[in-house]
C-alpha cells in the first residue's frame, strides 16, 4: 500500500535536507506601570511601540521599551475593555474596544487627543490592521447574520461594510488579534467553527477547515503558502491554508494559543499561560524561548520595520521584549567561489545594521566562522556568528541599542581567511 505524502510533510522532507540557521531571541521585561489586563500589542519599528487592554488603557513607547507612556485620553472611556490596536507610524494608531457596542478611535498625535471614528451598536471588534499608510482592514463578530467587516481607504478615518459580505455560519463568532493581514498574502480569520476564512480580494471568502480545532484563537503566515493557527494546539499549513495539521511537533503546554508571530521558519507562539515557544524549522521542533515572572500572554508582535524586536503583553500589566541575537540568514542561491565580508548596512546606523558575509565551496564540510564586534580600543563587544555554516550567502544582523555612540570594528575568521572592516553608531 503507498503512503500518502502530504504537501506539509514534502515541504518539511525537502526542508530536512539543508541546514537550517537557528535564531535566538533574547527577552528582557519592561515596565508598563499597569497591573490591569492588556490585550493587544502593535510596532512600527523597534522602537515605537502602542499596547492597548482593559479599563480603556493605551500605551506608547518610543525609545523601545524603555519608556511606556500612558495616552488613554478623552474620549476614550475609562470603562471600555480595548481589544485590538495598530500602530500606523510613531504619532498615530488605531485602537478599537467592545462592551455593547463596538468602537475604534485614532490619534495622530502620539495619543495627546483621540477621534472616534466608528461604533456599531451590538458589535464586537476582534481586530484592526491596516496594509500600509492608507488602506486598512477590520474584523468583528457577526451583527445580524453577517461578519462585521469593514475597510478604510483614508488611514482609519472613515469605514465602509458595503463590499464586503459574508454570513454567518450557525453561532460562529472570532476571537480578539486572530487576524491576519497581508497586501500579497491575504486575509484570515479565525472562528469558534473548526474553521478559518480567508480571501484575496474581501469581495469573495472561502471557509478553509481545521479539522480537530474547534477554536482558532491565533494565526500568522510567514509566507502566503506556509501559516500556523492555534487553538488548543497548532495547525500549520503549506499550502495557503487549502489544508491544515498539526505540526510535526506539537507545541507544547496545555492553556490556549493566544499568539503566533515570526519570519522565515521561525515561529513564536504565546499561550496564555508564561511561556513563550519557539520553532525554527516550522513546527518540527520547539522549545521554550521565555518564560515571564507573572501573568499570562494575551498577544505577541514583531516590529514591521526589521523584524528583529518582538512586544509581548500579559494579563497583569507585564511586558516582554525581545530581539534576534543570532539572526544568521541565508540570501540567494548562488555558492560564491571565495570568502568575502560586505560593508555593514546601513552606516551609519541607529540603532540596527546588517552584515553580509560569502563562504565558498570547499571539501563539502561546513566552515567554521567567527563574526566578533570589537569597540574601537580593541576590546571584544559582541559574537555575532560562531558556528559551522555550509557554503553560501548569507546576513547576519548586529543590534547596537545597549552600546554608546562611537566607531566599532568587525572581524570575520574563517579558515585563513580573516577581515576586518570599520562601522559608525549614531544615536
Amino acid at each position: 500500500m503507498r503512503s500518502k505524502i502530504t504537501l506539509l510533510s514534502l515541504a518539511l522532507l525537502i526542508l530536512s535536507q539543508f541546514t537550517v540557521l537557528s535564531q535566538t531571541v533574547t527577552w528582557s521585561e519592561q515596565a508598563s506601570g499597569l497591573v490591569t489586563q492588556l490585550t493587544s500589542v502593535s510596532a512600527s519599528s523597534e522602537n515605537n511601540a502602542w499596547a492597548c487592554g482593559y479599563s480603556g488603557r493605551v500605551l506608547r513607547t518610543i525609545d523601545g521599551g524603555m519608556n511606556w507612556v500612558s495616552v488613554n485620553a478623552a474620549p476614550i472611556p475609562g470603562t471600555l475593555n480595548l481589544h485590538s490596536i495598530f500602530a500606523i507610524d510613531s504619532l498615530t494608531a488605531l485602537v478599537a474596544g467592545s462592551g455593547t457596542s463596538s468602537f475604534l478611535f485614532r490619534t495622530s498625535n502620539g495619543g495627546a487627543t483621540w477621534q472616534q471614528v466608528f461604533t456599531e451598536t451590538g458589535g464586537f471588534i476582534n481586530s484592526v490592521q491596516m496594509g500600509n499608510t492608507f488602506a486598512g482592514f477590520m474584523v468583528g463578530d457577526p451583527v445580524g447574520g453577517r461578519w462585521s467587516l469593514w475597510g478604510t481607504t483614508d488611514g482609519g478615518v472613515t469605514w465602509d461594510s458595503s463590499s464586503f459580505y459574508l454570513p454567518q455560519a450557525g453561532s460562529e463568532t472570532g476571537y480578539n488579534n486572530s487576524f491576519f493581514f497581508d497586501v500579497s498574502a491575504g486575509v484570515w480569520f479565525g472562528t469558534t467553527n473548526t474553521r478559518v476564512y480567508k480571501t484575496l480580494t474581501l469581495v469573495s471568502w472561502a471557509p478553509q477547515t481545521t479539522t480537530g480545532q474547534t477554536d482558532s484563537y491565533a494565526i500568522w503566515f510567514n509566507n502566503p503558502l506556509i501559516g500556523m493557527t492555534g487553538g488548543t494546539g497548532m495547525l500549520v499549513t503549506s499550502n495557503g491554508g487549502t489544508t491544515w495539521q498539526n505540526t510535526l511537533s506539537p507545541l507544547p503546554g496545555t492553556a490556549v494559543i493566544s499568539g503566533i508571530t515570526g519570519s522565515g521558519n521561525m515561529y513564536l507562539a504565546t499561550r496564555q499561560a508564561t511561556q513563550i515557544y519557539i520553532t525554527n524549522n516550522i513546527g518540527l521542533t520547539w522549545s521554550q524561548s521565555y518564560n515571564a515572572p507573572a501573568g499570562n500572554f494575551r498577544h505577541i508582535t514583531k516590529d514591521r520595520t526589521s523584524g528583529l524586536t518582538f512586544y509581548a503583553v500579559r494579563s497583569n500589566g507585564g511586558i516582554s521584549k525581545g530581539q534576534i541575537t543570532t539572526g544568521i540568514e541565508p540570501i540567494g542561491n548562488t555558492i560564491p567561489d571565495y570568502y568575502s565580508l560586505g560593508q555593514n548596512y546601513p552606516n551609519p546606523f541607529n540603532p540596527v545594521t546588517n552584515i553580509k558575509f560569502n563562504i565558498p565551496v570547499g571539501n563539502g564540510r561546513d566552515r567554521s566562522v567567527k563574526l566578533i564586534v570589537y569597540d574601537a580600543i580593541g576590546r571584544e563587544v559582541k559574537t555575532l556568528v560562531d558556528e559551522n555554516i555550509p557554503a553560501g550567502e548569507y546576513e547576519v544582523n548586529f543590534d547596537g541599542s545597549s552600546l554608546a555612540s562611537g566607531t566599532y570594528y568587525y572581524t570575520m575568521f574563517a579558515g585563513d581567511f580573516v577581515q576586518t572592516k570599520k562601522m559608525i553608531l549614531v544615536k
